[in-house]
């Protein structure tokens, strides 16, 4: 048990402490562009990254320090940044996907005829005054009476934009074909 206590003592001692981070960031504040690079190599036995703005630099290296302490990115927002990089570096473009998936305690909000709507993510499913739903398209259909898309009435749907023609259901090109609306 000692050994174990021992150990985390001299793994924390390596970094620093989070009281002493803002201390350490002012400090690092009034120094020069020369003088963060060669803190940056000490500090991270590495070489700075070739950036010309003292700025960005000193922003990049408070970051380092803090995620030293508070800890670094979670997998899966490094896997979601890399994802948007290789968009970028692909076409120059990235569309985000919206999250369909909602932690409990989420408050999603609608207006429908003059009516605010407030629905609460719960760990079973949803409630809205004071009833519990299984899904978005029971409250909707409540709120509206009739048949819609629970995710797409509270604007967790992505609709297509003017021009770019949404994926039509073959349904719909039958009744246009038909020359029907």
């Amino acid at each position: 048990m000692q050994r174990k206590q021992k150990g985390r003592q001299q793994h924390a001692a390596g970094r620093p402490a989070a009281g002493d981070i803002e201390a350490d960031l002012v400090r690092l504040s009034s120094l020069a562009l020369g003088e963060l690079r060669a803190t940056w190599m000490d500090r991270f036995r590495a070489a700075p990254p070739p950036i010309r703005s003292r700025d960005v630099l000193l922003r990049l290296m408070a970051w380092r320090i803090q995620s030293q302490v508070s800890g670094d990115l979670d997998a899966k927002t490094v896997r979601t940044l890399r994802d948007v990089a290789a968009a970028l570096d692909r076409d120059g473009t990235y569309k985000p996907k919206i999250r369909r998936d909602l932690s409990p305690g989420v408050e999603l909000t609608r207006e429908w005829k003059g009516t605010i709507h407030k629905v609460t993510v719960t760990p079973d499913g949803f409630q809205h005054l004071g009833k519990r739903y299984r899904s978005l398209s029971d409250i909707a259909r409540t709120i509206t009476g009739t048949r819609w898309s629970g995710p797409r009435f509270f604007g967790l749907e992505q609709v297509a934009r003017p021009g770019t023609g949404p994926p039509r259901t073959p349904r719909a090109r039958t009744r246009q074909a038909e020359g029907m609306p």
